[in-house]
C-alpha cells in the first residue's frame, strides 16, 4: 500500500494520513515533526508539509528534522515543502510605498509567527539557496522550485499584497526515482526535470 504523509496538515484527503502536534478529528498521528520514531524507514513515497519548517531552529534542528523526514521515505520517494519565502517577505517588508505600517506588520508575524499557541514561532528565514542546501546536507537530491502544490488549500498557494509569499520546493530520496514510484506519486512531475 502507498503511504503518503502530510506533515502539519489541518485537513483529511483520501490517500493521505495527517501527522499534527495539535489534536483533531482530521490527525492519524499525534506528535511533533521532530519525531517519526513510530514509523519504520521507507515508510512514505511522498512527505508534504506546508509552513513546517520554519518552525524548527537552524542551529540544532533543521538538519536532524529533514533527516528523519528523509529516513521514512521510500528510497525514491518525493518530498514536497513549502515555507515562508524571505526574499519575498524582506521586500514586502520594506516597501513603505505600497503597504502601510499594519501591512509590514502583517508581513513581520509572517516572518516570525502569529505567536497564537506554543508552536507558532518561527525559529529560521528560509529563501531558496538556504532551504535547498539544508535539503542537500540531509541527504536530499534535485530539489527544485515549483510554482504550484495543487494537493492542498494551504499557506503554500498563499499571496499578500498580490505576491506569493511561499516558497515551494520538491526534493528526492534518491535521483532519478524508480519508474514504479513516480507512477504512485499524487502530482505530476515538471516538465523541467
Amino acid at each position: 500500500m502507498t503511504r503518503r504523509l502530510h506533515i502539519g496538515g489541518t485537513v483529511r484527503k483520501p490517500g493521505w494520513e495527517v501527522l499534527n502536534a495539535l489534536p483533531g478529528n482530521h490527525v492519524d498521528h499525534l506528535g511533533n515533526a521532530n519525531d517519526l520514531s513510530r514509523f519504520p524507514d521507507g515508510t512514505f513515497v511522498e512527505i508534504y508539509g506546508s509552513h513546517v519548517l520554519e518552525h524548527f531552529d537552524y542551529a540544532r534542528e533543521l538538519i536532524p528534522v529533514l533527516r528523519e523526514w528523509r529516513r521514512v521515505m521510500h528510497p525514491s520517494g518525493r518530498l514536497l515543502i513549502s515555507v515562508p519565502d524571505l526574499d519575498v517577505l524582506c521586500e514586502l517588508f520594506t516597501d513603505r510605498q505600497r503597504l502601510s505600517p499594519d501591512d509590514r506588520f502583517h508581513v513581520m508575524r509572517m516572518m516570525f509567527g502569529g505567536h497564537v499557541d506554543q508552536y507558532d514561532f518561527h525559529y529560521v528565514g528560509l529563501n531558496e539557496e538556504i532551504l535547498a542546501r539544508h535539503l542537500k546536507l540531509a541527504g536530499f537530491v534535485a530539489c527544485q522550485r515549483i510554482d504550484s502544490m495543487g494537493l492542498f488549500n494551504d499557506t503554500s498557494a498563499m499571496q499578500y499584497a498580490g505576491r506569493p509569499i511561499s516558497l515551494n520546493l520538491q526534493a528526492f530520496a534518491v535521483w532519478p526515482p524508480e519508474p514504479s514510484a513516480i507512477a504512485e506519486w499524487s502530482t505530476e512531475i515538471p516538465a523541467c526535470l
